[in-house]
């Protein structure tokens, strides 16, 4: 029997029809990035027609205590709606930005389009994406060119949130993720592990534009200062630094010293690498001069110190001892909704951020006349935090914050909170807390 091998012209067009029908539905559905986050766009079911939109005032609940303070803003609306309108008064006039969003755990904490997503939920964490992207990319065009946006999470959203931020703001304006211990004793999550920390991811507008204040270094309370001499009252107390190091090579740092037996000193006992002296010739013979050089003799020869001061630095200047903040952080939730219970004398929000986090994000940022946006507002942490500052430091921030009314929380906690850190209130306890005073306006998002 003989088969025939070959297949016909009709059939190999057919076939090759299929396979690019084929192909093109693989194009189709395929994801257009190659790296980067990825999400089902049919999960995006928010719209909105933004441009019939405006801001009215409720004049009845407008605060006015202070001439010379500036207006602070409380919106009450969708924030997609508020941020849209924002743009219209505020684009690249925001100095910081920082959201508490809802972390998606499952706990129908996150409600998208009126429906709860719960850990069962198609596309749960495509809902989420969809959700705070749009916002965030409305966010930084509110941005100042040296502005920064701070944004409290959770593992649950965690890596796609990093992800997100990197595309909307850019990987080379990435700042630093903050890690936050928020939980201390028995309030744990897991049955596993005990989760004591969420995070707080950093970005700026343009990092070569935005710079960050430095944490002063209590110099008085530090133990290492311990001795002194007879420049006490103008240097401070001092620790001895060895002059010795062992890091980088440098033959121009690799020199003798005159010990006071008239015996040479080499760092590391002998020229070569790798040890070099931390200062050069002429600034030693400056130091030994001006008494910040100590030789101390030992069993075999000298070692050779540098004194440093509390005071001033190594040029003998007065100065104030400075460090870059630590991105580890501690600011509890206990302190935050105990905080939140003495001003309203009820538990009505679930885990609101302590205002010292808000405290310590306004201290970070250089300036006295900041904008500052909260686009989750929740119970107005933001608000009352930088009333505070404005009170203690003299400063004049302003807040914008944007909320919904669901479950009466803008007019009920957020709006009521303001009000009374403003104007004073009775702790739980009977304490009277003076009012900060300041100034608020009550705005609603309405149609045309």
């Amino acid at each position: 029997m003989i088969v025939n091998k070959y297949i016909s012209t009709e059939e190999l067009l057919r076939e090759n029809e299929r396979l690019k029908a084929i192909i093109a539905l693989l194009e189709e559905n395929a994801p257009q990035k190659k790296y980067g986050l990825v999400w089902e766009k049919e999960a995006d079911k928010e719209h909105f027609l933004t441009e019939a939109l405006f801001l009215k005032e409720v004049l009845n609940k407008r605060i006015f205590t202070a001439e010379q303070a500036p207006v602070n803003w409380l919106i009450e609306g969708d924030n997609y709606q508020s941020l849209s309108i924002l743009l219209r008064t505020h684009r690249q006039k925001v100095d910081v930005i920082y959201i508490d969003p809802p972390y998606n755990t499952g706990n129908r904490d996150f409600k998208f389009t009126d429906t709860f997503s719960d850990n069962d939920s198609t596309y749960r964490h495509s809902r989420w994406i969809a959700f705070i992207e749009k916002r965030l990319r409305l966010a930084k065009q509110l941005l100042s060119p040296a502005g920064v946006i701070f944004i409290s999470i959770d593992d649950t959203e965690l890596a796609q949130t990093k992800l997100l931020c990197d595309e909307i703001f850019g990987e080379k304006n990435f700042v630093a993720n903050f890690i936050r211990k928020c939980k201390t004793g028995s309030g744990h999550d897991s049955g596993k592990i005990a989760i004591e920390f969420d995070y707080m991811l950093c970005y700026a507008k343009d990092s070569t534009k935005q710079k960050f204040n430095k944490q002063t270094l209590n110099v008085e309370k530090d133990d290492k200062y311990r001795h002194t001499d007879q420049f006490v009252a103008h240097r401070g107390k001092y620790y001895l630094r060895d002059l010795d190091y062992k890091g980088t090579y440098s033959p121009s740092l690799d020199y003798p010293i005159q010990a006071p037996d008239g015996s040479e000193l080499w760092p590391g006992g002998a020229y070569g690498r790798p040890n070099t002296w931390r200062w050069s010739r002429e600034k030693v013979e400056w130091g030994i001069k001006n008494d910040f050089i100590v030789f101390k003799p030992t069993a075999r020869q000298w070692k050779v110190y540098i004194k440093q001061y509390q005071y001033v630095d190594n040029q003998d200047k007065k100065r104030v001892r400075q460090l870059p903040h630590r991105a580890m952080i501690e600011f509890i939730n206990s302190k935050g909704s105990n905080e939140l219970k003495d001003i309203l004398h009820e538990d009505i929000f679930t885990h609101p951020k302590p205002v010292d986090l808000i405290k310590f994000i306004i201290d970070l940022v250089p300036g006295n006349n900041l904008t500052i946006l909260d686009f989750f507002a929740g119970s107005g942490t933001t608000g009352h935090a930088v009333l505070s500052v404005n009170q203690e430091k003299g400063t004049n921030h302003q807040f914008i914050l944007c909320t919904n009314n669901e479950n009466n929380i803008c007019e009920k906690v957020c709006y009521e909170r303001l009000k009374k850190v403003i104007t004073g209130y009775e702790t739980r306890s009977g304490r009277y807390i003076k009012g900060t005073n300041g100034n608020l306006t009550y705005w609603k998002v309405v149609e045309v």
